[in-house]
């Protein structure tokens, strides 16, 4: 975890850019001009913003597909935060969580052709840090970029 993390926004309500929709495959679009109108999006260079959008899509896709399945007019938050010289996203939805050691790795022959997965090791290899936490009924994870390309981008 990098040196400035204790003061990382805890949920996404402390970050400075908060957004709560529904939860809807059609509000990808939304989320998505949302983001690129950022100021913490634009801080970013071209490499860091693609991975910006992609790792917004694929965690908002699995925070709507999975995290609020069964969920009557169920909803899920987006908070992104500009500290120093990382941007911190914080996905959270109120659904019943999940264990990460669970969930294996699509790349492997057995697992292919699942669709489950993806979205999650796509956001593990574009970002600096990503942590699942489970608490009180929120299921939240936090993805850190680093502003400057620590990590290279494949």
């Amino acid at each position: 975890m990098s040196s400035n993390a204790s003061s990382y926004p805890k949920s996404a309500f402390e970050c400075s850019f908060t957004r709560t929709y529904h939860a809807d495959l059609s509000m990808i679009g939304i989320i998505r001009n949302d983001v690129l109108a950022l100021k913490e999006y634009q801080l970013l260079d071209d490499d860091k913003r693609d991975a910006l959008i992609i790792i917004i899509t694929e965690m908002m896709t699995n925070a709507i597909k999975h995290g609020s399945l069964g969920i009557e007019n169920a909803l899920v938050i987006l908070g992104v935060s500009n500290i120093e010289d990382t941007v911190i996203c914080i996905f959270e939805d109120s659904g019943p969580g999940f264990d990460r050691s669970t969930i294996p790795d699509p790349t492997l022959p057995a697992y292919i052709h699942r669709d489950h997965g993806r979205g999650i090791f796509i956001t593990e290899h574009l970002a600096d840090e990503v942590r699942y936490e489970y608490i009180h009924d929120i299921m939240r994870i936090i993805v850190v970029i680093e502003k400057t390309n620590r990590n290279t981008i494949q």
